[in-house]
């Protein structure tokens, strides 16, 4: 087997593949004897069927996949050997298989296009210039936090007359065309949440209603979704899309969530039996963990601005032609030429924002080790017990259960991405030295999705 590289761009390279019979020819005469080995054909008793009749049957097929299992193999070792840094994978050229006689098989040339990585040096310090942005837990938004776990914590009673923020149980019941009860139609006990309701004509007629009351909705208008309508009337997700009737919604229960006081109960139902004593205290560790939830998102935050910086200072060029055509060729439904190039711009953008982090976490050394790896899984895995008031089991059977989740590639991948992304948030805190500034939250959120 040879092959060679040529260089036909500033980041695209031919590899040509040069196999000779005697690569080819022992794997090829292995795998026929193990075809004869299986083969049965009337006249002869099975696994002593002539090697020549095995060839002339399935010898080309066997060849094929031979010749493309070594040609695969030897691509494969020769970007590991050379540390070829590849987008995508090689892919065929148009003359790739011109002179290739499967008929009368002799030496077989193979050409793949690569697209390459660019090479780039990050470099980090504190002129970057990028705050980390906090959000300001004012007392307003700690009152409305509070206010919701009032809420959380309350107890649901009967109400006489629907409040805006009431819950309505009853019957769905579907309508004709003339707005009469349609014989043999939908009927089903559903409950409404006054509280959820976008449309605000909608809750205002749910809204004044006793037991008994009937009034008629659009099912589409108390419902949040395809899947929570089906739900709501007791049918198919499908049966949701050809669905055209109003309906009938006979009030059956009103039911009013009354919020739960201030006061010690509170205190312990949320942070547990006597670990908070007065409201200035109870206050005061509310908004200590709202702040370091917030804090994780700007963390979040932080992590994507730099990201976003870097890639505007160091402008890292993409062997674009090549990965235009990878995608158009490997994805799995057909594109045209101009839906690829409507979507480049932005599998370009994460590309790009990819190699960077990528590089960062090479030249600093940031990568998951498969210490870090199994703690982590240990301690998700004691976690989950605890979740549900269960203690961990013993070491073995935590190591077990880690071994498990780990031998899974997505959970794997997740993990792992999980652990470098602390490290970088930790390295770009420590070498970029970020000012901190506090905003209200509604402006944090208008950044985050921006």
């Amino acid at each position: 087997m040879h092959i060679e590289k040529e260089e036909t761009g500033t980041l695209t390279a031919t590899l040509k593949v040069k196999l000779a019979p005697e690569d080819y020819t022992p794997g090829v005469e292995q795998a026929l004897k193990e075809q004869r080995r299986s083969a049965t054909l009337p006249g002869f008793r099975p696994g002593q069927v002539p090697l020549s009749i095995i060839r002339k049957r399935v010898g080309k097929a066997v060849l094929v996949n031979e010749v493309e299992r070594l040609v695969g193999e030897t691509l494969n070792d020769y970007i590991r050997t050379n540390s070829l840094k590849v987008l995508g994978q090689p892919l065929p050229t148009n003359d790739s298989i011109e002179g290739n006689d499967w008929d009368s098989p002799g030496e077989f040339t193979f050409a793949y296009e690569v697209g390459m990585a660019p090479a780039f040096e990050v470099e980090l310090d504190k002129k970057l210039g990028v705050d980390r942005v906090l959000v300001e837990v004012d007392d307003a938004l700690l009152d409305k936090e509070i206010a919701d776990m009032t809420r959380r914590f309350g107890k649901l009673e009967d109400a006489q007359v629907s409040e805006a923020k009431d819950m309505l149980l009853g019957d769905m019941i579907e309508l004709d065309a003339e707005g009469n009860i349609k014989e043999g139609g939908i009927m089903n006990r559903a409950t409404i949440s006054l509280e959820f309701l976008e449309d605000e004509h909608t809750r205002s007629s749910l809204t004044g209603l006793r037991s008994g009351d009937e009034v008629q909705v659009d099912p589409h208008k108390v419902s949040s979704g395809h899947d929570d309508l089906a739900r709501m009337l007791g049918i198919t997700h499908e049966q949701v899309h050809h669905l055209e009737s109003s309906f009938l919604f006979r009030v059956a229960e009103v039911k009013r969530m009354v919020p739960m006081e201030v006061g010690q109960e509170l205190f312990d139902r949320v942070f547990g039996q006597g670990a908070v004593e007065d409201e200035t205290a109870f206050r005061a560790k509310v908004k200590e963990g709202m702040e370091a939830s917030f804090e994780r998102d700007s963390d979040r935050l932080y992590l994507r601005d730099v990201l976003r910086k870097l890639e505007e200072k160091h402008q890292v060029e993409l062997p674009d032609g090549f990965l235009k055509r990878w995608i158009q060729e490997t994805s799995e439904n057909p594109v045209t030429p101009e839906e690829v190039e409507q979507g480049y711009g932005e599998y370009a953008e994460g590309l790009r924002r990819q190699l960077l982090q990528d590089g960062i976490i090479e030249k600093y050394g940031l990568e998951a080790k498969g210490e870090e790896l199994d703690a982590f899984a240990k301690r998700y895995v004691a976690d989950q017990f605890a979740q549900y008031g269960m203690p961990a089991p013993e070491e073995g059977e935590i190591q077990r259960m880690a071994g498990r989740i780990l031998s899974d590639r997505d959970q794997l991948g997740r993990i792992r991405n999980t652990i470098v992304e602390r490290k970088l948030m930790t390295h770009f805190k420590a070498m970029l030295e970020p000012k901190e500034r506090r905003i209200p939250l509604d402006e944090f959120v208008n950044l985050a999705r921006s």
